[in-house]
């Protein structure tokens, strides 16, 4: 009997990579700016490419209105990287 394309196992590299841990280290003016906003301070005159990369690497995320809010890994990069 064969198998639907679809019904096949995924190969171990498409597999979710929430297996595998790793850390971006973010710019002084993305670290800057994460901590403004975790101040609750707006990010709505940053540059977009800056909010972009806070939300695109899960440190903080885009609500509506463009409120820009940190996330737990936001928080967690601060504790460990922010003095």
């Amino acid at each position: 009997m064969t198998q639907s394309p679809a019904l096949k196992s995924a190969p171990v590299a498409d597999q979710p990579r929430s297996l595998v841990s790793f850390t971006t280290r973010l710019t002084g003016e993305q670290l800057e700016a994460l901590r403004r906003c975790a101040k609750d301070i707006s990010l709505r005159f940053e540059a977009w490419a800056i909010v972009n990369a806070l939300v695109g690497g899960g440190y903080a995320e885009k609500g509506v209105a463009g409120i820009v809010t940190v996330t737990a890994k936001g928080e967690e990069y601060l504790r460990t990287y922010a003095t």
